[in-house]
Formats: structure tokens, sequence, C-alpha cells
């Protein structure tokens, strides 16, 4: 063991040591970041290897996958007791699982190799974007096999739901791409309008059944076990959304949350929890609605992982052509 930890501690040990944000482009800023800066153009391993160094992306990056584990056990659990695979009715689950895996992993991707030149930052993030869009198709499909009231079965939401969520997981990797190509740091508050404003549309329509469940709670006093769960996942979700837009705290304490406590790692934490409470919820709900769920017709391929993957598809497009503007911006701007 000690012989095959050598070269790692070796590697480590070669590491640069991180740089002020004077090191690096402007590109690479921060606001209210000071410190913890990796340098660029260096070779990939270095970028890997950092996940054990002291620099603002490292928690970024350990705090999804740490995500990325839970999701994967949560993904094992499931398959103990349900077929994921054989049940047809059990393929918007697996699809769903699919896109929050994903989801994880392309946001990992992003926070530990973003440092290695302009241009694979651009496309880092446009990967994340991505990912954001396809586990908002995925909570669609989630939601609307599992937790419908039986008054929106077969309505007009429940019959588009997949190809509305599709579109809409199109539009936030669209827009939140827009966003990163169109501006320059500084960047202005529009720009997190661009984010902000594709992802709550996206979330409006996967939460809709929800919410509505949540109305016949406030009015009519209909309560059921999996609401709970529900509710601590919008409440997840909407803390996340505060602290991704406030930059609290770092703005109060500038330079002392570079490596730890910064909002982008509290965001991440708040959508592990959200990923986890809409899991509790689910399985709830395919408990409680077991009959219902199967009452319903059966979910097809490409209802469910056909969605999925045109999302990628989709998504996929959208980054290559995105990644083609990002490089002609590198071209024409002037070096900082």
């Amino acid at each position: 063991m000690k012989v095959m930890m050598m070269p790692i501690r070796r590697m480590l040990g070669s590491l640069k040591p991180t740089t002020s944000k004077h090191g690096v482009p402007k590109l690479f800023h921060e606001p209210h970041v000071e410190t913890g800066f990796r340098h660029l153009h260096q070779p990939w391993s270095y970028y890997f290897f950092s996940l054990f160094q002291v620099h603002n992306e490292c928690m970024n990056t350990w705090t999804h996958l740490v995500a990325l584990w839970a999701i994967l056990y949560r993904t094992y659990s499931f398959h103990q007791e349900f077929d994921l695979i054989g049940d047809p009715y059990m393929w918007p689950l697996c699809a769903g699982l699919i896109t929050m895996i994903i989801l994880y992993i392309c946001s990992s991707f992003a926070h530990c190799f973003s440092n290695k030149s302009e241009l694979i930052h651009y496309t880092c993030f446009m990967i994340d974007y991505a990912g954001i869009g396809l586990y908002g198709v995925g909570s669609t499909l989630l939601h609307y096999a599992y937790c419908l009231h039986d008054n929106m079965v077969n309505s007009w939401a429940h019959r588009y739901s997949g190809l509305i969520g599709v579109c809409l997981g199109l539009l936030v990797t669209i827009c939140c791409s827009i966003s990163k190509t169109r501006y320059s740091r500084p960047y202005p508050y529009s720009r997190r309008v661009w984010q902000l404003s594709s992802t709550l549309g996206i979330y409006i329509w996967l939460i809709y059944p929800i919410a509505y469940r949540v109305s016949l709670y406030l009015f009519n006093h209909q309560w059921d076990s999996g609401l709970g769960h529900h509710i601590h996942q919008m409440f997840w979700f909407f803390l996340g959304g505060f602290f991704f837009g406030s930059d609290i705290p770092q703005r109060f304490c500038p330079g002392k949350c570079d490596f730890l406590g910064h909002s982008h790692q509290l965001f991440h934490i708040c959508i592990l929890m959200t990923s986890y409470k809409q899991l509790d919820a689910v399985y709830e709900d395919i408990k409680m609605y077991s009959s219902l769920i199967r009452g319903i017709p059966v979910p097809t391929f490409m209802s469910t992982f056909g969605a999925v993957l045109i999302t990628i598809v989709l998504n996929t497009v959208t980054v290559v052509i995105f990644r083609s503007v990002a490089t002609r911006k590198i071209k024409d701007s002037p070096k900082d």
C-alpha cells in the first residue's frame, strides 16, 4: 500500500501552490474571492490531483462528489426494492435517477477541470448547465409519473409533461450558455436573470403536481405522507436559490470563504438535500399511489429513457454550438 501511495504523494507534492486572483485572467475571477486560484495550462493530472489540494474550487467539487455517492447509494436501494428495468412503471424512476447521476458528474467535472484554459472553462460550465437542464427533465418524469393527484391524471399537463419538460430543459442549457458567452466579468445582474429565469421556468413546470397537492392541503386540509418530504425539497431548492443569487456570506467577508463556507458550496449542499428529499417523497408516493400509478397507461421507452436521450442529444448540440461562440469570443477578446 505504501508503495502504491508514493507516486500519489509525489504528485501532490509537485503541485504548484495556488495563486491570488491577480495571477489568473479575469474570466476566472469570482466576486469576493481573493485567493486559492489554480494555474492555467497545466496537465490534466494537475487538476485531478488538485482534488486533494486546498483551493477555491476544491469544496465545490467535493460537495457534488459526495452528492454523486449519495444518489448512487439511493439508486442501489431502489434497485433492491423495485425492478427498475423489467417493470415499465419503474422506468420514470430509473430515468430520473440517471439524470441525477449525470447532473452530479457534470458539475463535479466542471469544478474540477474548469481552470485548465479559457476554452475548457467555458466548455465545462456549459456541460454543467446541460446537466442542470437534464435533471429538470428527470424531475419532470418523476413528478408526473408518481406524484400526481388523481384529479390531474390524464389532464393536459399530464399528457404533455414530457414534451414540455424536454423543451424547458433545453431552454435552461441555451439561456445559461448565453449568459456565459454574452457577458464578461465583472458580470452584470442581467446574467443572473438569464440563469435564474430559465431554471425557475422548468422548476415551476416540474413542481406543478406538488404545488397542486400543497394547495389541496392549504384549502381542503388534504394531507398525505409524501407531502412533508415534498415541502422539504421545495424549501431546500429555494434556500439553494437564495445562496446562489445572494453571494452570502462571502460578500460580507471577502477572502474569508475562499476555501470553506462560500455560498456556492452551500448552494451545492442545498441541491443535494433537494434531490435526497425528492427521492424520499417519490418513494412515499410510489407506495401510497401504487394503484393509481398502475392504473394509468404503461410508460413507454420514448416517454422515459427516450426523453432523457433526446435531451442529452439536444443539449450536446447546444454545448457544441456555444463552444464555437466561446472560441470566437476568446479570439476577439484582449488579453488580460
